[in-house]
């Protein structure tokens, strides 16, 4: 059992600082790319009440843009905490009951491969992680805004009867898992890739390829285009 469990100390210890980037910048970032595109939109349109036939999709712009950097900058921590945790989880048992803790893990890679070696996928990261962010969080506020009168309803403003509180979760939840959905379809393929590109299994799949990052990178994609198929993606 305890197997399964690899790479969950380092996972829970580097997470919480990632989250509470992510959170910070996602929060701040709405609110000041909200005020800017509200006052860009209402500029162009000669006055806030032309523009608010567009206020919904400045919402879902703003959180969308928000959401992309927010997740640009939490990669800082998530891409090492993923290569020490993913090498663990992909090491042998006795491999892993000599040199796996997550401290060994950490100087072998810094040994082998200097600091680039945490960020080994650091960009194919940016590349998911940023459309997957503005792609989640745009859904979210876009099905939020269109499900609003749902949830929201004119009649009986201001009171918060039980029925009411269950449809707004409802709403919630159906932005929620309609911006998971798109954002997992969409950035799967990436994800593939760079999972593989992390393990470093691109290297021995290939029969030796260049060790640097970019010829890491071509052999990791040499492989799945030559062997895979669209499954392998999804």
């Amino acid at each position: 059992m305890r197997s399964l469990y690899r790479g969950l100390p380092i996972t829970i210890s580097l997470a919480v600082p990632a989250r509470a980037i992510y959170i910070y910048v996602l929060e701040h970032g709405r609110e000041g790319i909200g005020d800017f595109l509200t006052a860009a939109v209402a500029q162009a349109y000669a006055g806030p009440e032309e523009a608010h036939s567009l206020l919904p999709l400045v919402g879902a712009a703003s959180a969308g843009m928000s959401g992309g950097v927010a997740a640009l900058a939490a990669q800082t921590i998530v891409v090492p905490m993923d290569v020490i945790a993913q090498r663990q989880m992909a090491m042998d048992r006795d491999a892993y009951a000599r040199r796996g803790g997550a401290a060994d893990v950490y100087r072998d890679v810094v040994r082998a491969e200097g600091w680039r070696g945490l960020y080994r996928g650091f960009g194919l990261s940016i590349l998911s992680s940023l459309p997957s962010g503005s792609v989640w969080w745009a859904t979210y506020g876009g099905i939020q805004h269109w499900l609003g009168p749902y949830g929201n309803p004119r009649e009986g403003k201001g009171t918060e009867s039980p029925a009411r509180l269950v449809r707004r979760g409802a709403v919630q939840l159906a932005s929620g898992l309609s911006a998971a959905i798109m954002a997992s379809v969409l950035t799967q393929p990436l994800d593939v890739v760079k999972t593989r590109l992390q393990v470093g299994k691109g290297k021995v799949e290939a029969r030796g390829g260049d060790s640097s990052s970019s010829g890491c990178f071509d052999a990791v994609c040499l492989v799945i285009l030559t062997t895979a198929t669209c499954e392998t993606f999804w």
